[in-house]
Order: C-alpha cells, then structure tokens, then sequence
C-alpha cells in the first residue's frame, strides 16, 4: 500500500476544502443621493444632467427635480429633439463606511453584489428638457468627486463635469474610471407610468477600494458615478428629487474578509478524514 495515501487524501481534501468556501455576508447597505428637488438644484454636488453643449437656459448641467440620459433623437413633448446629455451620481458613503470599520473593523469586510437602482418613467414629461426612447447606456465609476452642477459659461464649464460619449474622453477629465454596467432602457409599446430600475455593478477593484476608503472626516467621502448614453434614441428620465418618487439608491452587501465554509464542504472533509483513520488503522493492523 502506498504509505503516502493518507497524506495524498488530505491534500485532495483540504484543496476541495478551500475551492469550496463562501464569505459570510455581515450587513446590507444603501444609501440614496441628497435630492436636488425643492431649491431647483443650483450647485447640487449629488445629481447633474450634462448637456452636450451649453444652452442660456441650463447653461453645461442641470439638477433640477429629475434628470436623463438621452441621445439627440429621443422624443420631447414639443414634438422636437432633446439636447443629448448624460448623468452624475455622487453618493456620500464616508459616514456609513467609519460606521462599518467601528463595527467589523477596518480590514475585516468588503463589498459584494453592489447595485444601482432609480425611478425612471416611460410617459413623455411636461418638460421639454427631457426625452423618451429606447436604448443602450453605460454605467462609469468614476475617481474625480470633486464636481458640481453648475451653469458656467460658454468657454468654461466651472465645475460641471464634461459631457463625454466614450470612455477615453470621460476618463481624460475623472482622472480615472472603471465600466460597471452595460444596459438598455427599453419603453414598452404603448408603455406609459413610472418604473423601478436596478442594475447589478461589476465587481471592479477600483470601484470596491474608493469605498473601502472612504471617511466622514477624510478627503474622500464620495463615491462618484457617470451614466453614459450609446445610442441616439435613448431617452431615460431619471428622477431626483420630483413627484415623489425614489432617489437613485446604492445598494451593497457587506462581506467578511475571511472565508466561511460551506456545509457541504464540512461534511466532506469530515467523510475524508474518516476514510484516511481507517486506511492508518488498517495498515497498522
């Protein structure tokens, strides 16, 4: 008999052990951005709708009680075409993240199955700013927080972030950026009321770090998104703070570091070992 037979099953055992393990999930967290309804949204640091040019109405963002990602065809109520534009997200989460470290301890958890989830509407808006239509859009983290809706002027849009219609030019301005979510925002035939989106965000290293580090009392207190439209007839209200509806919400889980096994795995490790104590015990009989 091969007198390193047990050893060989223990090794088996112990890798179909580790391949097999699960984080526990601690907490689920979510928080919305501060709503940029009431006050019309002047300076708002948590919700802008870019333009694709600046207007003397909107001037380069708009963070009113609602704003879109839309293509330059999608359908306004005037019968004309919605000036293209994409949207900012900033969430503070610095005060929830000190919260988890003070509990769990700052190392001790991660962040698992983030989403991003907001009301949209498929009826044509009393607002002429806003387009409806299908499409496709993308979802950016993105490191540059430190932007604010803001009109500015022709040749200088202060601090309003910059329309962008690829990943090169977004990233030229955030500094850096990671693609979370490739989606499409599909109006039904005849469709019409208000729907709840959610989107699950890819499990990106950079994404999970700005929140990992984030503080109440430290320089990054926010973790900043950037929705991206990829089609022309896109039109997707997004609402922020009007008519009552939901704010756009992150959602996470919270997840222990150390990995927890699963019980099957348990149970199989227990099998082996009884089956390597029988093979000792028979080849010392």
């Amino acid at each position: 008999m091969n007198k390193n037979l047990p050893t060989v099953l223990l090794g088996l055992l112990a890798a179909t052990f580790i391949g097999n393990v699960s984080a526990a999930t601690l907490t689920h967290e979510s928080i919305s951005i501060v709503g940029s309804g009431g006050a019309g949204g002047a300076g708002s640091t948590a919700s802008d709708m870019i333009f694709s040019s600046y207007s003397a109405v909107d001037g380069w963002g708009w963070a009113g009680g609602a704003g879109g990602v839309q293509g330059n065809l999608s359908k306004t109520n005037t019968g004309g075409n919605a000036l293209a534009a994409n949207e900012a997200f900033s969430f503070n989460i610095g005060s929830i993240v000190d919260s988890l470290n003070t509990t769990y301890g700052a190392g001790n958890w991660n962040v698992a199955n983030a989403s991003l989830s907001f009301t949209s509407s498929y009826s044509v808006q009393n607002n002429s700013r806003f387009g409806v239509g299908s499409g496709t859009f993308d979802i950016y983290w993105m490191g540059n927080d430190d932007w604010a809706q803001s009109k500015g002027t022709p040749t200088d849009r202060q601090l309003n972030p910059v329309y962008a219609s690829n990943a090169t030019a977004l990233q030229s301005w955030a500094g850096s950026t990671s693609l979370l979510a490739s989606e499409t925002f599909a109006v039904p035939a005849g469709g019409s009321g208000y729907v709840s989106l959610s989107y699950s965000l890819a499990s990106n290293s950079s994404f999970f770090a700005d929140i990992l580090s984030a503080s109440a009392t430290g320089t990054n207190k926010e973790a900043s998104f950037y929705l991206m439209s990829t089609a022309d007839t896109l039109g997707m209200i997004i609402f922020t703070g009007g008519q009552g509806q939901a704010l756009p919400t992150l959602s996470f889980d919270v997840v222990s570091v150390i990995p927890v096994p699963e019980p099957e795995s348990i149970s199989l490790l227990l099998a082996g070992l009884g089956v390597i104590g029988a093979t000792v015990r028979r080849r010392r009989v």
